[in-house]
């Protein structure tokens, strides 16, 4: 950016020891000036900050989720808001997706903690197949599709929800499609790939866990507030499901008074919304949100713009 002759303005990093995001007051000063914000996967970019900065032309982030993002606001006052979707971040979702159904199937957690207490495997410790059982992936987008491919060859029944596939696309990924209700009550695995909007926020709650198989598992790789945290809590603390991961919440960092902290880790899997991280993919992510930026310098429309109505307001 600098090469490009751009001014640069860089914050806090994302990684020092407890980071927390900015607050509105402190983005609105920091972002009074700018003509471009790249915002961490911490940062809200609110109605606010974006009506206090009239050079600010983009809001980019160098990811998928744009669910931080007033986009509405954004479009009102002709900012775009782009995201960075590149192979490397929907296929290490996929892949870390499978990893944590295995984990809980298989119950590696149980294994690793009696081993490390000194102590030997014992019959009630034996995890369970993946192979013969129904998997329900709930989205069936960029991610959700990369899991049941990945999935085709594992014997097992795939089916799936989303409303805005078509038909043939899950003819294609050989997935069934099913309602909801039916995928809950059916899947002896679930995992959410929808994603975060006004209908898909609370998708999954006490009402929802409680369809599910007393044996089911749940995976989260997607977004917190997609899953009500404390029904989950419950449910794993009350049986009415048997395991869970999940690498979103709803606040992050996770607060340390969370429910969740207080299940069992055995039957719950908590990852601080990297499992999909790696270095390869990083780079994959900023140096296309690097392009787009550099593409609105020379004046031209990002790549991956996801409010076109704002296009030509500002």
């Amino acid at each position: 950016l600098r090469d490009a002759r751009h001014e640069v303005i860089v914050g806090r990093p994302l990684d020092q020891p407890a980071r927390t995001p900015y607050t509105e007051a402190e983005l609105i000063d920091a972002c009074r000036d700018v003509d471009v914000i790249l915002p961490s996967s911490l940062e809200r970019i609110t109605a606010r900050v974006l009506e206090t900065a009239p050079r600010l032309r983009l809001v980019i982030v160098p990811f998928i989720g744009t669910d931080k993002i007033d986009i509405p606001a954004a479009s009102r006052v002709g900012v775009l808001v782009a995201n960075s979707p590149t192979p490397e971040n929907f296929i290490a979702v996929a892949e870390a997706t499978i990893g944590l159904i295995l984990m809980l199937l298989k119950r590696v957690k149980r294994g690793e903690g009696r081993l490390r207490r000194g102590e030997w495997a014992r019959r009630e410790d034996r995890g369970d197949f993946l192979f013969g059982k129904t998997v329900g992936i709930v989205g069936l987008g960029r991610i959700g599709s990369r899991v049941a491919k990945r999935l085709a060859n594992w014997e097992v029944r795939l089916i799936g929800s989303d409303p805005y596939v078509a038909p043939e696309r899950f003819r294609e990924l050989g997935v069934a499609p099913v309602q909801l209700p039916t995928l809950l009550a059916e899947a002896d695995v679930v995992t959410a790939h929808a994603c975060l909007t006004d209908e898909t926020r609370g998708l999954i709650g006490e009402k929802e866990l409680r369809l599910m198989k007393p044996r089911a598992i749940l995976i989260n790789a997607a977004r917190g507030e997609i899953v009500d945290e404390e029904a989950i809590a419950r449910a794993l603390e009350e049986g009415w499901i048997a395991g869970a991961a999940l690498d979103a919440f709803a606040q992050e960092p996770l607060p340390l008074e969370s429910p969740l902290r207080r299940v069992d880790p055995e039957r719950l899997i908590l990852t601080p919304h990297n499992i999909g991280h790696s270095e390869a993919g990083r780079l994959a992510n900023l140096r296309l949100a690097l392009d787009q930026i550099l593409a609105l310098g020379r004046g031209e429309i990002p790549a991956h713009v996801v409010n076109p109505d704002a296009i030509g307001r500002r």
